[in-house]
C-alpha cells in the first residue's frame, strides 16, 4: 500500500512538472506591430504566460487606446521603456490607456508606458475595477478626470474600486480632475484615487507630483501601503486618508511642497506615518499633518519642517472628537501658523493626544504660543525637548486631565538647520529624542533608481 501512495505522489509530481514545463516551453513573445498592427490586438492573440512587446513609438487611436488585458495573466511590456513608448489619447472624450476590470491578477502586468492626454469620467489615464494588476515603470501624465461629484469620484492618472492594484517605480504627474470636497483645499482630482477597497493597494518607490488636487486619496475602506516615495507640488494635500479609510501605511517617504498641506487623517480613517520627511506645504490647517475628526495617527520618526498654516497647527493640527493621535521620536521644527501652535495645535473632545520622545523646537506662530498648543481634555507630554517648555503651553483649563513629565527646554544643537540638516551635534541635550537615524541607513527616493544613503545626508537634501 505505501508503495502504490509513493508512486502515485510521483505520478502527481511528474504531471505538475510537465505542465509547469510545457507553459514555460510554449509561452510567446507577441511583437507589436511587427506580428500584430495594435497593442489591443497583440492582447488578443496572447494567452496566460506570453508577453506582448511593443516597440518605441507614439500609438493612438482604436486598439491603441482603452485598452484591455481582459483577465489575461500576461506582460504588456516596452521594449525600451516608457520615453520611448508613448499612448497618447490625444485628450479625445472617453478615451483613457488602459482598463481593468476583468478580474486581472498579480500576473497581469503593465511595464513601461507614458500614458498622456486621457479624458473620462473616472481614471482618465488607467481604471481599475475589481482587479489587481501590477503597474510598474509607467509614466501617467497630463490626463483629466470629468466627473464633478464627489463621493467615489476623481482620480485624473488613476482610479481604483475593488482593487488591490500595485504601482511600483512609476511618475504620476500633472493629472487633475473636475471633482472637488470643497473649500479649495482639498480636490480629489488627484494623481490617484482608491476606492472601496478591502485589500491593500501598494505604491512603492512612486513620485507622485504636480497634479491639481491631492497626490493619493485613500477612500472609504481602502488600506494602502504607501513606501519610498515622493509626494510633491500637488495643489491639493500630499496624500488623504479619509470616510473609513483604515490600516494605510506610509513609511520612507517625501512629502513636500504640497499647497493643500502635506497629510490628511479624517472621518474614521486610520493612518501610521513612519521614518517620513514632511516639509514646506501650506494649508489652512495643519500645514504638514492634519487629523479631524475622529481619524486615528501613529507618527513616528518623522521630520515635519518648514510647513505652514495660516490657521492653526504649522507642522501638526489635530482637532479630534474620537480619534487617537500618538506623535513618538519626531523632530518637528521651523514650521509657522498665523494663530496658534507654530509646531502643534490640539483640540482633543472624548479622546487622547501622546506626544513623547520628540523635538519641537523654533516654531513660530502670530500667538505666542509658538512651539504646542495643547487644547482638549486627554493630553499627555513627555521626554520632549520643548523651546519654552510648559510655560509655553496653551492648555485648555477645563481638560480632564494634562500629564507632562521629564520634559526639557533646551537647545537641541542641529547641526545645520538652516540647510535643513536637523541632524544633533554630539553631546545633544536631545540625543534621545527626535527622529533617529535607522540602522543601516535609509533608501532615498529617485524616479527610477534607489541608492542607499545615511540617514543625516537623507535630511539634507
Amino acid at each position: 500500500m505505501i508503495l502504490k501512495t509513493h508512486r502515485w505522489h510521483m505520478y502527481i509530481m511528474t504531471v505538475v512538472g510537465w505542465l509547469w514545463l510545457s507553459m514555460s516551453t510554449f509561452a510567446a513573445t507577441i511583437h507589436v506591430p511587427a506580428d500584430q498592427p495594435t497593442i489591443q490586438s497583440g492582447i488578443d492573440a496572447a494567452e496566460d504566460g506570453d508577453t506582448v512587446l511593443v516597440s518605441d513609438g507614439i500609438y493612438t487611436g482604436e486598439g491603441n487606446v482603452n485598452i484591455s488585458f481582459s483577465g489575461k495573466e500576461i506582460t504588456v511590456k516596452s521594449r525600451n521603456g516608457a520615453e520611448a513608448t508613448i499612448i497618447d489619447c490625444e485628450e479625445t472624450l472617453n478615451t483613457r490607456g488602459f482598463v481593468f476590470e476583468s478580474k486581472e491578477s498579480r500576473a497581469s502586468v503593465l511595464d513601461g508606458f507614458t500614458i498622456k492626454n486621457g479624458v473620462h469620467d473616472l481614471g482618465g489615464g488607467i481604471y481599475c475595477h475589481t482587479a489587481s494588476p501590477t503597474i510598474q515603470n509607467c509614466v501617467i501624465t497630463q490626463n483629466r478626470a470629468t466627473a464633478t461629484r464627489f463621493f467615489g469620484q476623481g482620480g485624473g492618472g488613476i482610479y481604483g474600486k475593488d482593487t488591490t492594484v500595485h504601482i511600483i517605480d512609476c511618475i504620476i504627474s500633472q493629472n487633475q480632475s473636475a471633482s472637488g470636497l470643497g473649500g479649495g483645499a482639498l480636490i480629489d482630482g488627484e494623481g490617484v484615487w482608491t476606492f472601496n477597497n478591502p485589500q491593500s493597494v501598494i505604491f512603492d518607490n512612486c513620485t507622485v507630483s504636480e497634479n491639481i488636487g491631492s497626490g493619493i486619496v485613500c477612500f472609504d475602506l481602502s488600506p494602502s501601503i504607501i513606501k519610498d516615495c515622493t509626494v510633491l507640488q500637488n495643489s491639493g494635500r500630499g496624500i488623504v486618508c479619509t470616510f473609513f479609510a483604515r490600516g494605510t501605511s506610509i513609511t520612507n517617504c517625501r512629502i513636500e511642497q504640497n499647497t493643500g498641506g502635506g497629510i490628511e487623517c479624517s472621518e474614521t480613517s486610520s493612518v501610521q506615518v513612519q521614518d517620513c520627511i514632511i516639509k514646506q506645504n501650506r494649508a489652512e490647517y495643519g500645514g504638514g499633518i492634519y487629523c479631524s475628526p475622529t481619524g486615528d495617527a501613529e507618527i513616528s520618526g518623522c521630520i515635519i519642517a518648514q510647513n505652514t498654516a495660516t490657521e492653526t497647527g504649522g507642522g501638526i493640527d489635530i482637532i479630534s472628537t474620537r480619534g487617537l493621535v500618538t506623535i513618538t521620536n519626531c523632530t518637528i521644527t521651523q514650521n509657522t501658523a498665523h494663530d496658534r501652535g507654530g509646531g502643534i495645535a490640539t483640540f482633543i473632545e472624548f479622546s487622547q493626544f501622546t506626544l513623547t520622545d520628540s523635538i519641537i523646537w523654533d516654531n513660530h506662530s502670530h500667538s505666542k504660543h509658538h512651539e504646542v498648543s495643547p487644547g482638549g481634555r486627554r493630553i499627555i507630554i513627555k521626554s520632549c525637548d520643548i523651546q519654552e517648555g510648559f510655560a509655553g503651553m496653551d492648555r485648555e483649563p477645563d481638560g480632564e486631565w494634562f500629564i507632562y513629565e521629564n520634559n526639557i527646554d533646551a537647545d537641541p544643537r542641529f547641526i545645520n538647520p538652516d540647510t535643513g540638516d536637523y541632524r544633533l551635534e554630539p553631546h545633544s541635550p536631545a540625543a534621545l529624542m527626535g527622529a533617529q537615524p535607522p540602522l543601516g541607513g535609509v533608501t532615498a527616493v529617485t524616479h527610477k533608481e534607489k541608492r542607499l544613503v545615511t540617514w543625516g545626508e537623507l535630511k539634507m537634501q
